[in-house]
Order: structure tokens, then C-alpha cells, then sequence
């Protein structure tokens, strides 16, 4: 089987393959996803599913000449294995190596970019109507999972594409899954008589629905569907994680993302879990407030396990909803469940926040409805790469009036920080980052000690409002008791008579601290808050004369520009640095190594403290 695929180096070598060679390819093609993702991880669940019909696509089609787009791009690495990337997929998702999802850059066999669901029926739409107007030829394919028919962009391509007299090829590969089961009433009616009159209705022509494990009968559908003059649907009906036991077995999402696994003596073998994460943390605290008041409501798009979500849902099935792969409904969805006078709290990527930030402005904050945002994976994700950085959320959100943002340093922020969100009049923001939480250091530790004014000289105090919180640190160790509000920024070291502050946001608060542990004139002011600022914590900052803002974000328009339209304001001008994530849109790789190269761990923090001082070699 493997002999078949290393003879593979391109789409024409798939076409050059006797008939009955393909299903031994398919076979290959699965053993090399399964080792792949066991060494490095990724999504396997869906690219197990795609397999034959990858194989079929690229049997009829001839890509580049022919334009193939997948929603996504989850259910695509047999598509990179056998456009020429084979010898590299061990890299996969990790730094310099192969993409997390399509990418032009790094095959012209991929037809456009993509890493968020429901773009590829309007890509490929105007993708084909560009080429016909250049004269080009050759066919435009859009691989769509029925998961992205939950989401209204799909319906705004396929309205679009039904009315258009252009031969548009739609591939629906309808595994009944997103990245869990999927929601709504589109997913129930594809697998009903009903389909045909679906589309149809639409201006399509539907073939289907056909055995998506079938290589002749895909292969039939796809030649017809090539043929065809006119805008067509191929429906194509799949398993997700197809062929690798323990993800058929997976109820939840059939091995949608695994992390690196063996595959032992018919056994999968996984690394044991580890501390828990900002997400578990964040899903503790929320479901504690679920308990607590009956208007507490939680909404996803289908983020249920991304977001820790599952448990809640099991314990609380009428109050937490998975909307589908739809970001800007679950924000109005919000907004209404808001007017009606519950407390929503819609737990969201910051990546998938972009696409509903009409949403946000008219729809929450232009009525000043108290929708709470519980902005996952804010900041550097990793793997997932450029279109899963968090990298915009505050800078998209800040100039909003009445939005306020907050940002834990440590787990035990949440509670109160949520508590004191729910209580607000109007919306808030909750940014928390992908990762597990940090060990609780000795100077918040200490108890609640809010500074009152500076200490002696080179004595520091420490402010902790946040012992009410508990999901940080031991798991064991949480404190349950009911949160205060929280008040405006905290000096996590304050020092009479400082020279350089560093001014933080979120967990960045931790490497500050250890930076100014060997400086005893530098002072750490934990922001909490990206808006609004405490203007007297900050302005207090300005009076050493130096200051650093770090902040895992952009620098264009996040804290640090906040800060320094601060001073300019108040006719106050220390010297200021500004530290964050840079004008380009940042790749996929280890997020720990990309904080260092950007000079956002403690080290770096001490460089650029030491620079603005102009003690570099110190």
C-alpha cells in the first residue's frame, strides 16, 4: 500500500493509476494521515472521512488547471499528500514546516487560503467568475462539509451561485459532523428526500446523495457534475474518522483534532492530560454562575469541546447552546436572549469574533445590551497558525463605547472578573488565552493586599484582588466563595520612587513580575483592564519617567496605543516602549518559542526595560 503512494509525487500520477490500484492508494493515503497526526497531531477525523473523495476529485479534475477550494481545510491533508507535499507532512503545523490548512504559497495546487469555515461556495463563485471574464478555462470546485451549512455566509454563495449561469461544482461531503455533531434544522433535512428539492429549489442541479467511500460511483458523479453547464451540487455522503478505530469510536467529534497518540498493539495510547487549561478554568467558573443564577445563559458556535464546553451542556441542555458554525447569529442570538433580560455570556474564539463584529457594534453595543464575550485563544495560538492568531480582538473592540475589556493574569481572575461582568449594565469582554494556567507566583500568593500608596524605597507591595477567583493553580485548591467586583488595574510591584514600569495585560503580568525580580527600581502594573484604563494607576506609571506596555496582541491599536493616547491627553511624556505582536500576520508554531523571538517572556521583558534605560549591557 505504501509502494502505492510513494509512486505519488503529483495529481497526474493519481490520474496515470490503473482503477484497481486506487483503493490500495486510499488505504495508503489513511495509514499516512494516522502517522502523521500520531506524531505531531492535527485533524484527523475529517481528513480520514475525505479520503476517497480526494481521490475521486483529483481522478476527474486537473488542478492547478482546474480550481479546487475546501471549506477550511480540515479534511484536506490526503489533498497535500498527493500534491507533492508527502516528504514533508512530519512538519506538519509546526514552525517553517507544512500549513495547518490550504495555502497558495505552499502548493499552486491549493486555490486560495483558508482556515475559518463557510468561505469557499463564495471564493469559488467569484474565483470562476473572474476566470471567465480573463478568459481563462478549466472548472471551480468548492469541497463543503455540511457543518458549513449552518453558517449564513454558505447561504449568501449558494443564493448567489443558484441564480448565476455559471457551472459553479459544489461537493458536499455530509458527514453529519462539524466539529462535533452537528445542529439545526439544514443537517437533519440532507439526510431526507428533501435534499433533492433543497437545492434544486435554489437553481442547482443535485446529484446525489452517492456513497462518498465509493470511488466509482464519486467518480461517476464527478464526471457528470463536470459535464454539467449549469450550477451543480454533488452530495457525497462520508464517515468522519473513516478507518481508524478509536476516532469511529469517539462519539463527540470522531477524532476531529487529535494531539500526538500511539498506535499500539490495537490500542491507542495518548499522553496523560495535564493541568487544566484557561478554557477548563473559564467553563469552572462559568457553570458555578449557571448554578448560582437562573439567568445566566452560555452560547458557542460550535465550540463546545474547544471551549470545555460539553460538561455544561450536559448539566445545564436548555441554557447552553451551540448555534452551529454561525458567529454573527450567536452574537444577535445573544443580544435578543439579552433584551428579554437573561445574562448571556457567549463564549467565542477571538478569531471567530472578526467575523461578527457588525454584530458586536449594532446589534450589543449600540443598545448597550450587558452580553458578556468570553474571548477565547486570545493571543498566540500555535499550531493553527496565521488564521487562529488572537491577535486583533482589543484592538477591534476598544474603540466601542461602553465595551469594557478585561484580562485575567491567573486562573483565579475568573470568578470575579465574570462575576463583576455579569453584574455590569452593559457588554463586556473576558480575553483569555489557549494554554494551561500558570503556577500562582509568591507575590499573589500573599493574599489580598490592594496598595493604597507607594512603600519604602525598593520595598514592593502586592495587590491580589483575585483569591476570590479559584480555577488556577491545584485543581484541588478552589475557592468557591462569591466574587466582589473587581476593581480598575493592580500593581503586582510597586515601588517607591521607581524608575521603569512595566504595564501588562493578562497572563504577560507573570513574566513582568519575574523580569523586575533582579531590578529593584522597576515597578509591574498588571492593566486588567485594556479598556477603560485606570488613568491614575497609569499616570502614577509615567512619573518614573519610563514605561514598557507588553501585551499579547497587536500593537495597532491594542493597550499600548491606549496608553500612550493616554499620556498625549494628559500632556505627559515618559519614555515609552511598546512590545506585542507584530504588523504581519504571524504563522503557525510552538506559541512558547514565538513569545521569545518576540521578546514577550521575562527576558525579553528585561531587554527592552533595560534599553529604554539605556543600560543594555547591564
Amino acid at each position: 500500500m505504501a509502494d502505492v503512494l510513494s509512486g505519488v509525487e503529483s495529481p497526474a500520477d493519481v490520474r496515470a493509476l490503473p482503477e484497481d490500484a486506487l483503493p490500495g492508494l486510499c488505504e495508503a493515503l489513511r495509514e499516512a494521515i494516522i502517522t502523521t497526526c500520531g506524531r505531531v497531531g492535527g485533524h484527523l477525523g475529517a481528513s480520514l472521512g475525505a479520503v476517497e473523495l480526494i481521490v475521486a476529485l483529483h481522478r476527474v479534475f486537473h488542478t492547478p488547471q482546474d480550481a479546487l477550494l475546501f471549506d477550511v481545510g480540515h479534511q484536506a491533508y490526503a489533498h497535500k499528500l498527493l500534491t507533492g507535499r508527502r516528504d514533508r507532512m512530519h512538519t506538519l503545523r509546526q514552525a517553517d514546516g507544512i500549513a495547518p490548512f490550504l495555502d497558495p504559497r505552499e502548493s499552486h495546487h491549493d486555490a486560495l487560503a483558508a482556515g475559518h469555515a463557510c468561505t469557499a461556495i463564495s471564493a469559488a463563485l467569484g474565483l470562476l467568475s473572474g476566470r471567465r471574464q480573463l478568459g481563462h478555462t478549466g472548472h471551480v470546485v468548492a469541497v463543503v462539509g455540511d457543518g458549513a451549512l449552518t453558517g449564513g455566509l454558505s447561504f449568501e454563495g449558494l443564493n448567489n451561485a443558484g441564480g448565476s449561469p455559471l457551472p459553479l461544482v459544489v461537493v458536499l461531503n455530509d458527514n453529519q459532523m462539524s466539529i462535533s455533531a452537528n445542529v439545526g434544522a439544514i443537517p437533519a433535512l440532507l439526510r431526507t428526500r428533501n435534499a433533492r428539492a433543497f437545492f434544486e429549489s435554489l437553481g442547482f442541479t443535485y446529484l446525489g446523495p452517492v456513497d462518498g467511500h465509493d470511488l466509482g460511483v464519486l467518480t461517476r458523479a464527478l464526471r457528470e457534475a463536470k459535464a454539467s453547464s449549469r450550477p451543480v451540487v454533488v452530495h457525497a455522503l462520508t464517515k468522519k474518522g473513516r478507518g481508524f478505530p478509536p476516532a469511529e469510536a469517539d462519539e463527540q467529534t470522531r477524532g476531529h483534532a487529535m494531539g500526538p497518540y500511539e498506535w499500539r498493539d490495537g490500542k491507542l495510547v495518548r499522553s496523560r492530560g495535564g493541568r487544566p487549561t484557561f478554557s477548563e478554568a473559564f467553563a469552572q467558573v462559568l457553570g458555578d454562575a449557571l448554578e448560582r443564577d437562573p439567568r445566566v445563559v452560555a452560547v458557542t458556535p460550535a465550540m463546545l469541546e474547544g471551549s470545555a464546553l460539553t460538561g455544561l451542556k450536559e448539566r445545564f441542555p436548555d441554557r447552553v447552546h451551540d448555534v452551529g458554525i454561525a458567529e454573527q447569529h450567536a452574537v444577535t442570538f445573544c443580544a435578543g436572549l439579552a433584551a428579554a433580560g437573561a445574562k448571556p455570556v457567549c463564549v467565542i474564539y477571538s478569531t471567530f469574533l472578526q467575523r461578527a463584529y457588525d454584530q458586536v457594534v449594532h446589534d450589543v453595543c449600540l443598545p448597550g445590551l450587558p452580553v458578556v464575550f468570553a474571548v477565547d485563544r486570545a493571543g498566540l495560538v500555535g499550531a493553527d497558525g496565521a488564521t487562529h492568531q488572537g491577535a486583533y480582538d482589543v484592538s477591534f473592540l476598544r474603540p466601542l463605547p461602553g465595551l469594557t475589556q478585561w484580562a485575567p493574569v491567573v486562573g483565579e481572575d475568573l470568578e470575579p472578573m465574570l462575576a463583576t461582568a455579569l453584574q455590569a449594565s452593559g457588554p463586556s469582554v473576558l480575553r483569555f488565552p489557549r494554554g494551561t494556567l500558570p503556577d500562582l507566583p509568591p507575590e499573589l500568593a500573599q493574599g489580598d493586599t490592594e496598595a493604597q500608596g507607594p512603600s519604602s524605597p525598593g520595598q514592593p507591595t502586592h495587590d491580589t484582588r483575585a483569591g476570590a477567583a479559584g480555577a488556577m493553580g491545584s485543581a484541588a485548591s478552589r475557592v468557591t466563595q462569591a466574587a466582589l467586583p473587581m476593581p480598575g488595574a493592580r500593581w503586582l510591584k510597586r515601588v517607591a520612587g521607581s524608575r521603569l514600569t512595566l504595564v501588562t495585560l493578562g497572563p504577560l503580568g507573570l513574566s513582568a513580575l519575574e523580569a523586575a525580580r533582579s531590578e529593584p527600581d522597576w515597578s509591574v502594573l498588571d492593566a486588567r483592564r485594556a479598556w477603560p484604563l485606570d488613568e491614575a494607576a497609569l499616570l502614577e506609571a509615567a512619573a518614573g519617567g519610563h514605561v514598557v506596555v507588553a501585551e499579547e496582541g497587536t500593537t495597532r491599536g491594542g493597550l499600548g496605543s491606549a496608553v500612550l493616547e493616554l499620556y498625549a491627553a494628559c500632556g505627559v511624556s515618559p519614555r515609552v516602549t511598546l512590545l506585542g505582536m507584530p504588523d504581519v500576520f504571524l504563522p503557525h508554531g510552538d506559541a512558547r518559542v514565538q513569545r521569545t523571538q518576540l521578546g514577550l517572556d521575562a527576558a525579553g521583558l528585561r531587554r527592552a526595560g533595560r534599553a529604554l534605560l539605556g543600560e543594555e549591557h547591564r
